[in-house]
């Protein structure tokens, strides 16, 4: 019987690189993990000790160049995404990238010209797309028994600041965080963004000001059909990993998301109490493993990108345009 599995290679074994590697190595049938690879010793030192079958190069180009290696995850810094992707569908790979998908305008457009130029298959990771409660909602909304989508509102609260080392190459709050969101408000209510207002400042991370970033936002969209949407991006929620997501349509509504951890609430005389979801990789490890599953699937089957190089390009231009509201203090229009 003819093997039908993907050969895959991770690029960067960090948080999500580990979780991504994970995943393919055991929990997505369709897939095989292959290699790797990581430029710090200690993290392939820790890869080898959980998947000693697969290799761990230190050079990410020794992937590239192997020829069972059907695809390539890039979990690398942010720095590197556009020219990993480039590299990767010139060698005949099929790309799943992280977001965002590029720090630079200029590199957006030579990413477009390479992957008309290869055809090939490539998906951003945007993983709240495959989240159960996301994915319900949005079935909710465009079954159109709810009416119109109007507006959104969104709260994304980390429970702390990110390591100083990784915030100086991740693109910022917006980059980083709130690229998630934005990419929901064009998902849920189509169309294209006219207008970006945007407010933050440092108010718990003073860390991050020698390098340019915040740690919190409040971002206003208005959509080319007159919706809106309102986010809210935090690194201060002290109590926990808070995901919360509205979608108001003209007849009714979906709420998506919630702080508990499990179903259980306990009363005493001190009031409720109950546990919270701690971080992102808990609260999404589904839709990770679901995001992997569509990008293997899709890759095999041949069938489009569930999400494009152009839902990654235009969040990361919403994400500049946010970044120039805040810093002339003005709202942004665009074209």
């Amino acid at each position: 019987m003819k093997d039908t599995r993907l050969n895959c290679g991770v690029i960067g074994l960090g948080r999500l690189g580990f979780k991504h590697a994970q995943n393919l190595a055991g929990r997505v049938p369709r897939a095989r993990l292959v290699a790797a690879a990581d430029p710090v010793p200690a993290a392939r030192d820790s890869f080898r000790a959980q998947f000693p079958q697969a290799d761990s190069p230190g050079d990410y180009h020794e992937i590239l160049r192997r020829k069972d290696v059907d695809a390539v995850i890039i979990a690398s810094s942010t720095d590197t995404h556009g020219r990993i992707i480039m590299e990767s569908l010139r060698a005949g790979k099929y790309v799943f990238c992280e977001k965002p998908v590029t720090l630079d305008m200029a590199e957006a457009e030579e990413l477009r010209k390479v992957l008309g130029e290869t055809q090939g298959f490539l998906m951003i990771g945007f993983m709240r797309r495959f989240d159960s409660a996301y994915r319900m909602g949005k079935a909710r909304v465009d079954s159109g028994e709810l009416g119109e989508p109007v507006s959104m509102t969104a709260i994304s609260r980390d429970p702390a600041g990110p390591p100083i080392e990784f915030a100086k190459a991740s693109g910022g709050l917006a980059l980083d965080m709130c690229v998630h969101d934005i990419d929901l408000a064009r998902w849920f209510l189509g169309g294209e963004v006219s207008r970006v207002y945007a407010q933050g400042g440092v108010l718990m991370c003073p860390e991050l000001e020698p390098i340019g970033d915040i740690d919190h936002a409040f971002i206003e969209f208005t959509f080319g059909s007159g919706k809106m949407a309102h986010l809210e991006g935090s690194r201060n929620a002290r109590y926990g990993y808070d995901i919360r997501t509205e979608v108001i349509c003209t007849r009714g509504a979906v709420f998506m998301g919630g702080l508990r951890q499990t179903s259980c609430l306990v009363l005493n005389k001190n009031g409720c109490l109950t546990d919270v979801v701690p971080e992102f990789r808990t609260r999404f490890d589904a839709a990770y493993l679901a995001e992997m599953e569509a990008f293997v699937e899709g890759a095999l089957s041949g069938k489009p990108s569930p999400v494009t190089l152009e839902d990654g390009i235009r969040a990361v231009q919403l994400c500049f345009a946010v970044n120039e509201s805040l810093k002339r203090r003005l709202p942004v229009d665009l074209k």
